[in-house]
């Protein structure tokens, strides 16, 4: 019976000091899978090792000019939609010179970014279901996750 109960004892002693240990732990990984965030939301980047950010800057300055639009609609004079979207138009143009696509192309990119988060935005602001409209705004912020990543 002695024998039993001081195994029990080790055994709880064991667990109680080592929960410490695993409270550290999962701290670690958390703050671990927590600092990468910005840079995992940039996975628009080829994958192949090339660094051609044009597609990436173009989409930004077609969803900051739909974000734009969507502010002045509502008459939200306070929203930075229209710096963020000179800045990344000023990305754009300094890394559009050593890129492969054609201004057509590019334009496109930028057409394209801005007409889906429009349809988001629009969506968010008229839609009559108000599930639907949350939808859409937590869509359209998820799409400018990759573009904030890029912000100071």
């Amino acid at each position: 019976m002695s024998q039993k109960f001081s195994n029990r004892l080790i055994v709880t002693q064991y667990f109680r000091d080592n929960i410490h240990f695993m409270s550290g732990l999962k701290i670690f990984f958390l703050t671990l899978a927590l600092v990468p965030a910005p840079l995992l939301a940039m996975q628009d980047t080829p994958p192949d090792g090339s660094q051609d950010l044009v597609p990436l800057f173009a989409s930004c300055v077609g969803r900051y000019s739909a974000q734009m639009e969507d502010a002045w609609n509502a008459y939200d004079p306070a929203n930075p939609s229209e710096g963020h979207r000179a800045t990344f138009e000023t990305l754009l143009d300094t890394v559009r010179p050593g890129s492969p696509l054609s201004g057509p192309q590019i334009l496109q990119l930028r057409l394209e970014a801005k007409f889906a988060q429009a349809h988001l935005l629009s969506i968010a602001r008229f839609h009559t279901d108000p599930r639907q409209q949350r939808r859409a705004r937590a869509q359209a912020a998820l799409a400018l996750r990759p573009c904030q990543a890029l912000l100071l």
